[in-house]
């Protein structure tokens, strides 16, 4: 017979378990990186190390399962970063488009945090970036909307609050649908072409459609660099000139006062010469005028093509994903090294 210790004992630890598999912590999704737990990490960072096995041997599809998994458990953006990717090169580039969005946000706002989510964020906004000239987007205005009113673009869903963002979708003609229980489902079909925007505007009470004009684009900024970049090259021209003519001027001023050495010696010279000595003095002052033109232009040129170069940070490069290492530490998964 079990002593009243054991049986308080087993109640104990039967209490201990159902209370751990009842917890939503137990099995929570997606859970915040600074809130995980040693074994979320563990998990999260298993499942990642299994993506970029496969992502390397260009296994997209196995790739992304695994990176949406890794996320499902730690929701860090890197393996968002790494789901685009993999959705990006197995040809999905809406998908790709839209999880590269995903990721930049959720660094955002982890690298208030933590400044190791800075570069997968930046990584993340060059490379969905970078696929916006290769994808259509269209905006939809619904008017006369009730909480029941649904959108879909494409086929998709899209959220309430992401109605008047616009949806990336595949070049070509995509269908819109507005449905309203009790009323008529509304569509319409939009040809967009890569790299282009297209706006409609859907009633959901009337079931019309209306095309609506895109906003004119604003004018692109002046680039004043540019003109500082000939403006350079300008007074470079007038700096070589001024140096050339003070070569010349010089080597011909010491050759006509070599001139006079020779024929006057020590002596005063004869007024025969007198032409000789202003042709002397001529030259010499082209070669001092040419000696000042030419340093002040070749300043000026150096300090507008200094001024002209395009600002630190100005055209970032997208990382690359080689030597990219795996760390897990008190607030989650992170990458060390270059995307």
């Amino acid at each position: 017979m079990r002593s009243p210790q054991f049986w308080l004992s087993a109640i104990l630890s039967l209490s201990l378990t159902t209370s751990f598999l009842a917890s939503p912590d137990a099995f929570a999704a997606g859970v915040d990186p600074g809130k995980a737990t040693p074994v979320q990490r563990e998990q999260a960072q298993s499942r990642f190390l299994k993506g970029r096995k496969l992502y390397d041997s260009r296994d997209y599809a196995g790739a992304a399962e695994e990176f949406r998994a890794s996320h499902d458990i730690v929701a860090s953006p890197n393996s968002l970063l790494f789901l685009a990717r993999s959705l990006r090169q197995k040809g999905d580039l809406v998908a790709a488009y839209v999880e590269f969005d995903k990721a930049r946000v959720e660094a955002k706002e982890l690298a208030r945090d933590d400044t190791r989510y800075e570069k997968a964020g930046e990584a993340a906004t060059i490379e969905r970036d970078a696929l916006a000239s290769k994808l259509g987007f269209v905006v939809v205005d619904v008017q006369n909307p009730t909480e029941q009113t649904t959108l879909k673009i494409g086929g998709d869903s899209i959220r309430r609050a992401g109605w008047s963002e616009p949806a990336p979708v595949v070049p070509g003609t995509t269908t819109i649908e507005v449905e309203t229980p009790g009323r008529a489902p509304v569509t319409t079909s939009v040809t967009v072409a890569a790299g282009q925007t297209e706006h409609t505007r859907l009633d959901a009470q009337s079931g019309t459609s209306t095309t609506v004009e895109a906003p004119a684009p604003a004018p692109a900024a002046h680039d004043d660099r540019s003109g500082l970049r000939t403006g350079a090259y300008i007074a470079g021209g007038v700096g070589a000139a001024g140096l050339i003519t003070f070569v010349v001027a010089g080597l011909m001023n010491n050759r006509t006062y070599g001139s006079l050495e020779d024929a006057c010696g020590k002596g005063p010279c004869p007024e025969s010469k007198n032409d000789d000595i202003s042709k002397g003095k001529t030259q010499q002052t082209i070669a001092n005028i040419g000696l000042v033109v030419g340093l002040l232009g070749a300043g000026a040129g150096v300090t507008l093509f200094v001024l002209s170069q395009p600002k630190k940070g100005s055209s970032a490069q997208a990382p690359a994903a080689a030597r990219t290492q795996v760390v897990l530490g008190a607030t989650g998964i992170s990458l060390r090294g270059s995307f």
